[in-house]
């Protein structure tokens, strides 16, 4: 696709791999606070990242086993058969879709996000990562994965826990129904 004066559009795929070369190079710095590039007079700010926070808010079910080795979901679906052993929360209020774009930018950087679920006043938390290879499409469903597996579904990846390894006393309250469950991400 062209621009008037014939330069090709660009776009955000074009940027993030500008950004892969130049850090490749070592002609690109990150930290918590942005991107930065050498000038003559020290590095400048050319990304700013400021700091993203999303709840998603849901409840629990009778069929919450929180057993999956590799991964958790939490779905907008209602009900769950006794096979979903990945699933920690139902009737989810969004998926990767309903994401804001801030947040997905977030997430596409490949920056680390602190997932904090909570329970009948008790909490868990999962550090996991983004990748610019997120889809964030699926209509119905979050997936954290402890692998690099993306698909639709996927919201991070390298999960230092999966569903198995949350706390217990947590997915007690997990399997009541009328339990609210709160899920917040936070991207620094």
């Amino acid at each position: 696709m062209e621009r008037r004066g014939g330069e090709p559009e660009i776009t955000p795929e074009m940027v993030k791999e500008a950004i892969k070369v130049l850090e490749a190079k070592g002609m690109i710095f990150y930290d918590q606070t942005g991107i930065y590039v050498p000038t003559p007079k020290g590095w400048r700010s050319f990304i700013k990242i400021k700091p993203v926070r999303e709840e998603i808010e849901g409840r629990g079910h009778k069929n919450i086993t929180a057993m999956h080795q590799t991964t958790f979901e939490i779905t907008k679906e209602e009900e769950i058969g006794k096979e979903a052993d990945c699933v920690i929360c139902v009737a989810a209020n969004k998926a990767c879709k309903d994401l804001s774009e801030d947040m997905k930018d977030a997430l596409k950087m490949g920056k680390e996000v602190k997932i904090t679920i909570e329970a009948g006043g008790i909490k868990d938390e999962v550090v996991a990562y983004g990748s610019p290879a997120l889809k964030l499409s699926s209509e119905k469903r979050m997936v954290v994965r402890k692998s690099s597996f993306i698909d639709s579904k996927t919201l991070a990846i390298l999960a230092d826990k999966s569903a198995s390894e949350l706390n217990r006393e947590l997915v007690e309250r997990l399997k009541d129904p009328s339990t609210k469950v709160r899920i917040v991400l936070e991207v620094v």
